[in-house]
């Protein structure tokens, strides 16, 4: 039932003795202070979620004083008062220091702990709400950061684009786009791939330590058919991405890594990426087609 210790504050010894026995005895946790400053040098070194104090503590600072010091130094500690000059002005007063509830001389056991009971389940509820609290700013900070990224992204890569449109070949269009893609995403090796007439595979641009192979690829057709294929090309990992568009098949891209890597052909950055490749290469495409249409008029 109790989760967390309480910081008594009182200047009767024997009150504190008795008070600090009996809720240690009933299954509390709790540290003790004489006085109001000896309770501030404690709350500097670690944070109490309950502060029992009492309001008159004469020679120093009151509990008015504490409950005020505490609330500006930390104002997820809530702070009980037990006095015995207990009216209704009093407890107001220590309301507006930001005291969190009243106990008045004498009083019984039980009142205190069923006190304390409720302001360490509100302690309990206010950490929760302050967790949430940083957690949905992170969670709205990382989302801006992301939306940030793809923005300058996009810019980048709409500049390749643009600069593609200048192009009369496709190895140069490629050349710059894997370039990026080698900044990102850091691949252990990469094929590029052209479809030829016959149902095969043109190899474009390669890049990596290993030797290009291309036993086991799928066709041109085959590959046409569908998405990616599973095909790792000897790397620990490879994943072979057709490149398409208007249903036509433009190319192809392996990426190979060297071990086991967080990269997903379908992750937001990289599909943007690859609109953008594929883009490039049907305006390319689009424009053979009318050139070839124009000649044959």
């Amino acid at each position: 039932m109790i989760r967390d210790p309480i910081l008594l504050v009182d200047d009767e010894e024997d009150l504190r003795t008795f008070l600090k026995d009996a809720l240690t005895h009933d299954g509390y946790l709790v540290d003790d202070a004489p006085d109001a400053h000896s309770a501030l040098a404690i709350l500097a070194r670690r944070h109490y979620p309950v502060v029992l104090t009492d309001l008159n503590m004469p020679g120093g600072p009151t509990g008015f004083d504490l409950i005020s010091a505490v609330h500006a130094r930390d104002p997820r500690t809530l702070c009980v008062v037990i006095t015995g000059y207990a009216s209704l002005e009093t407890a107001i007063q220590a309301v507006k220091f930001g005291a969190y509830d009243f106990v008045k001389k004498p009083f019984r056991l039980a009142e205190i702990e069923a006190v304390l009971d409720r302001a360490l389940d509100h302690a309990v509820v206010v950490g929760q709400l302050q967790d949430y609290q940083r957690d949905l700013e992170g969670r709205v900070l990382a989302r801006v950061r992301e939306n940030i990224e793809l923005v300058e992204e996009t810019e980048r890569l709409n500049a390749l684009l643009l600069a593609a449109q200048a192009e009369a070949d496709e190895a140069p269009i490629l050349r710059a786009f894997l370039a990026h893609l080698r900044d990102r995403w850091h691949p252990g090796g990469h094929m590029a791939l052209l479809p030829t007439r016959n149902d095969a595979w043109e190899l474009l641009s390669a890049d990596g330590p290993r030797e290009p192979r291309t036993q086991g690829l799928p066709t041109p057709s085959r590959l046409g058919e569908g998405g990616e294929c599973a095909w790792e090309g000897g790397y620990p990992e490879g994943h072979l991405i057709p490149l398409r568009a208007n249903g036509i098949l433009l190319g192809a891209l392996f990426v190979g890594f060297e071990e086991r890597s967080s990269f997903h052909p379908e992750a937001p950055l990289f599909l943007l990426w690859r609109r953008q490749l594929e883009a490039a290469l049907h305006g390319l495409h689009r424009a053979r087609v009318l050139v070839e249409a124009a000649r044959t008029r």
